[in-house]
């Protein structure tokens, strides 16, 4: 699968959490991606609130995208 590792809409270069994050919250069929920030824009919570998920997927150790 070539995904492109670039946020969609301000090209900053992605990390691994931006990606697994993307794929658990809007869709696991996903090519492109958003940064954190504007993943939290787009859902109109901000980052933090998504950085707390990351956190809790990571540590509950369910979540194959998160291990």
């Amino acid at each position: 699968m070539n995904m492109n590792r670039t946020c969609r809409q301000c090209g900053v270069p992605l990390m691994t959490d931006d990606v697994a994050i993307y794929l658990k919250l809007v869709t696991r069929g996903a090519q492109d991606f958003l940064c954190i920030d504007c993943l939290g824009e787009q859902l109109k919570c901000g980052r933090e609130p998504i950085e707390q998920l990351i956190q809790y997927f990571r540590k509950s150790g369910n979540c194959v995208l998160f291990r």
